[in-house]
């Protein structure tokens, strides 16, 4: 029996199978993001049996290997709440519709990775097939992501590679590796991960010379963008405070208590806390700064043609300035079309209609601003699930942002969603490689604020409502 068992997880399938698996327990699980780091020696095992292998298998082990890949990454589905929706599923629709939607996820993700295994079985040669494969995942995960844009579009939605869901540089944004996201970008650490797992699987062929090679240079890599990020001349200091809300929180705080410590250059709230509409304002925002500006974001109007409204308060909270949200999130703020199809196919076509007058919100009609305060903060903010978004933030950081914020509200997902494994690293991977602080405050979910270096000076525990603060430090 246990030779059997042996024989059968060196079969080559089984190889890609095991790969693929524990690299999607690197998605799931924040402390075990450093798995990410080996977990592909399988897939290198298994190229190196597949020489004798059809085209057709090799495509096919790839996709299903892909499918794997992306449906740990996007289990999260599962854990969403739509209960929460304002559009009355209930019952074994609730059910459908996510198992639906994480099909159709998983099934349109897995055939960039079934691209791999095309290109791959050009090559003859078993070591060709070995070296190609870190040139060749980078550019499946950016088809990935177009992929997953194309399935997930709907009105007022973006068609961009937004939308990382399945990336080895998620975890990898969990380990030390994040720094060379500073030379490499985000693509560029997924090459630097296979890379590192090409080293250790040398060191099971015993070819000791390459292997360190290899590891050396990811080392180098690795310690040249730490390095950039503690020499950047960080010279000015600031107060940062975010309030963290439970799903059901409202700031309802009595005005002699203190919303956030005295002296507070930025106060980040999450999305939707409605202080705006509350009479009390200037007494919650009384420990602000003379010029110090708090965050939030706001439904104005209603839908279909409502927006997600980014606002920006003085001390005596008046609105110093408005921003319109553009990127929208799938089934949150807007329908795919996919989806759609799927409520009619089964008979719920009513589902549409609901959706687009209860949830759906009109994307704003330019990108959003740097804002400076008077204090000359640079401030570049996006609203709910703005870290998940790869490229807008170092679109606000080569715009001129000094720190970069978010508003969010996570409380359609259940309280220990694995999205938030997800939100995490990508927070991390936001803060290192754009080399500035990131100050998140949410309804649910996690709120924090971590510096340059992607590290947590502090972050909510449990859901309970609580005031988080830190002094970072700016570029100048």
């Amino acid at each position: 029996m246990k030779a059997r068992f042996f024989k059968v997880i060196h079969e080559p399938r089984s190889l890609m199978l095991i790969g693929c698996t524990l690299t999607g327990i690197s998605f799931i699980v924040l402390r075990l993001s450093w798995i990410v780091c080996i977990s592909l020696v399988p897939i290198f095992l298994y190229l190196k049996k597949s020489g004798n292998r059809e085209r057709k298998t090799i495509i096919k082990d790839f996709y299903i290997g892909g499918f794997i890949l992306s449906g740990f990454a996007n289990l999260f589905l599962f854990q969403m709440s739509p209960e929460n929706w304002n559009i009355g599923i209930t019952g074994w629709v609730t059910v459908v519709a996510r198992l639906i939607a994480w099909f159709l996820v998983c099934s349109f993700g897995a055939l960039a990775y079934a691209g791999i295994g095309f290109l791959i079985a050009c090559f003859k040669s078993v070591q060709s097939r070995i070296l190609i494969l870190p040139f060749f995942f980078p550019l499946a995960e950016l088809l990935r992501s177009y992929l997953f844009a194309f399935m997930a579009y709907g009105p007022q939605g973006s068609f961009s590679p937004n939308f990382q869901w399945g990336s080895l540089a998620v975890p990898g944004s969990g380990t030390p590796l994040i720094y060379s996201t500073r030379i490499l970008g985000f693509f560029g650490l997924t090459f630097l991960i296979i890379v590192i797992n090409l080293s250790v699987y040398l060191l099971t062929q015993r070819r000791i010379y390459p292997a360190t090679m290899l590891a050396l240079a990811v080392c180098l890599t690795t310690v040249v963008g730490w390095k950039i990020g503690s020499s950047n001349g960080l010279e000015r200091s600031i107060h940062v405070s975010v309030l963290h809300l439970s799903a059901e929180d409202e700031i309802t705080i009595d005005e002699r208590e203190a919303l956030n410590p005295q002296n507070t250059d930025i106060l980040v709230l999450p999305e939707y806390s409605a202080i705006e509409k509350n009479l009390n304002k200037p007494m919650l925002l009384n420990n602000l700064k003379k010029n110090g500006v708090a965050i939030t974001s706001i439904v104005y109007g209603k839908s279909p043609q409502g927006t997600n409204r980014i606002i920006y308060l003085n001390k005596n909270g008046d609105v110093l300035t408005k921003q319109d949200k553009t990127f929208l999130i799938p089934t949150g703020e807007v329908l795919p079309y996919s989806l759609q199809l799927s409520f009619k196919t089964i008979g719920k076509g009513w589902v549409n209609d609901a959706f687009k007058y209860t949830q759906q919100l009109k994307k704003g009609d330019r990108p959003e601003e740097v804002f400076v305060t008077k204090d000359n903060i640079a401030l570049g903010t996006l609203a709910c699930s703005g870290v998940s978004a790869l490229n807008e933030y170092s679109r606000l950081t080569s715009e001129g942002a000094s720190i970069l914020v978010n508003s969010a509200s996570l409380s359609f997902l259940t309280e220990n969603s694995l999205y938030h494994v997800y939100a995490h690293n990508m927070a991390r991977f936001q803060a290192v490689s754009n080399n500035r602080p990131l100050a998140q405050a949410s309804r649910s979910g996690e709120s924090y604020i971590l510096d340059n270096q992607g590290r947590v000076l502090v972050e909510s525990s449990g859901q309970n409502r609580q005031v988080l603060s830190a002094s970072v430090r700016l570029p100048h």
